[in-house]
C-alpha cells in the first residue's frame, strides 16, 4: 500500500496515520524529504509504529526527542565534511570557507551548521552567506564572497537553488580550489551543466563504485544491475536508499523473529552490519545513523569518482579545481 503525500506535510501527517490506523500496515517506510518526516514523527510516536526512515536527513528530526524513528542516512550535519577533510589532508594552508545556505530549509541550515562547525573545528575561518529558496541572482552575495577570497566554496541548497549558484559561480568567474555543492553529488547535475560540471564536488551516500563486501544483500555491482535492468536507467542514491530501507528492514525482522515495533525497535538499536550501502548503526535512544559514511565524488572527464574517504577512492582529487 503506498499513497503520494503530493510533497505536503498536511497530506503527509493524514496518510500516515491512515497506514497505521485504517491499514493496520506491518512495516512503514517514511516520505521522502526531511520536513515531512518530520511532520510525521509525532505521529508514528502516538502510535508506537517505527518509521523506517531513507528520506530524511536533517538532524532536527533527531533532536525532539522521537523514539520510533530508524534511519538509514548519514545526518545532514555529515554531509560535507568529508570534503572539508579531503582538502585539508592536501593543502595545508586552506584557511578559508563560505558557505552557502537556505535560510528557510531544515536540511540546508543542518548542512551548514555542521560544517560550519566542523570547518571551525579544523582551523577554517568560515563564513555564512544565507539566502531564501527560490532565489533567481545570486550576484550581491557572490560579490560579496569574493572579497573574503575562500579557499572552499560549499552550498547546501535544494536542487534547483544549488544549480542556479553553479551557473552563476561559472558566470561571475568564481575561484576557489574547491567547490562542493550538496546537488554535484547526483547524475542531474551533470545532465544540466554538461562539460561546466568538470571539477566540481558533492556528497553522496552511495555510488556503484563503492568496494564493500556486504554481510547482506547484493553487492553495489550487483544492485546496480538489478536495478538498470528493471528500470533502464541507471541508480542514483535516493534509489540506494530506498533498495537498502527494504534489506535493513529484512534483517531486523529475521532477527527480531517478529513484527513487533517494540521488539524490531529494540533490535535495530543493537544491530550493527553492512549492506551493499555501507555500514548499518543507529544511536539507540534517537535513531540516528551513526555508522554509515558519506562519499564524496568529484565529476571529472564527464564521470563522476568517488575521492573520499581515501580507502574506497576511486582517482585522486584534483586541486586546486580546473
Amino acid at each position: 500500500i503506498y499513497y503520494d503525500d503530493g510533497s505536503s506535510v498536511e497530506s503527509c501527517k493524514i496518510l500516515v496515520e491512515r497506514l497505521i490506523v485504517k491499514d493496520k500496515v506491518d512495516v512503514l517506510i517514511g516520505p521522502y524529504s526531511s520536513g515531512l518526516t518530520l511532520s510525521a514523527a509525532p505521529i508514528v510516536d502516538k502510535y508506537k509504529k517505527i518509521l523506517w526512515n531513507h528520506g530524511g536527513s536533517s538532524d532536527e528530526i533527531f533532536e525532539k526527542g522521537f523514539s520510533y524513528i530508524v534511519s538509514i542516512i548519514t545526518p545532514a550535519s555529515r554531509y560535507l565534511t568529508g570534503l572539508i577533510d579531503t582538502v585539508k589532508g592536501i593543502d595545508k594552508e586552506a584557511k578559508k570557507i563560505a558557505i552557502f545556505q537556505a535560510k528557510d530549509s531544515g536540511f540546508s541550515v543542518s548542512v551548514a551548521k555542521g560544517a560550519g562547525r566542523y570547518g571551525r573545528e579544523k582551523g577554517f575561518q568560515v563564513t555564512n552567506f544565507k539566502y531564501q529558496s527560490g532565489t533567481k541572482d545570486f550576484s550581491f552575495l557572490l560579490n560579496n564572497m569574493k572579497q573574503n577570497n575562500p579557499d572552499i566554496i560549499l552550498s547546501a541548497g535544494r536542487a534547483e537553488d544549488d544549480l542556479i549558484l553553479a551557473r552563476q559561480i561559472l558566470e561571475h568567474r568564481v575561484s576557489a580550489k574547491a567547490i562542493g555543492l550538496v546537488i554535484a553529488g547526483i547524475k542531474h547535475f551533470k545532465e544540466q551543466l554538461g562539460k561546466d560540471a568538470e571539477g566540481f564536488l558533492g556528497p553522496t551516500q552511495w555510488e556503484r563504485g563503492i568496494k564493500i563486501k556486504p554481510d547482506f544483500g547484493p553487492t553495489p555491482e550487483e544492485f546496480f544491475k538489478r536495478f538498470k535492468d528493471a528500470y533502464g536507467k541507471e541508480p542514483d542514491y535516493p534509489a540506494a536508499q530506498g533498495y537498502n530501507i527494504g534489506l535493513i528492514i529484512q534483517w531486523c525482522i529475521e532477527e527480531a523473529g517478529t513484527f513487533d515495533d517494540l521488539s524490531l525497535r529494540e533490535t535495530a538499536g543493537r544491530t550493527q552490519f553492512r549492506t551493499f550501502y555501507g555500514d548499518f548503526k543507529i544511536d539507540p535512544v534517537t535513531g540516528n545513523q551513526i555508522g554509515h559514511k558519506m562519499l564524496i565524488v568529484q565529476w571529472q572527464s564527464g564521470e563522476k569518482f568517488i575521492v573520499y574517504p581515501e580507502e574506497v577512492a576511486e582517482r585522486h582529487l584534483i586541486y586546486p579545481k580546473p
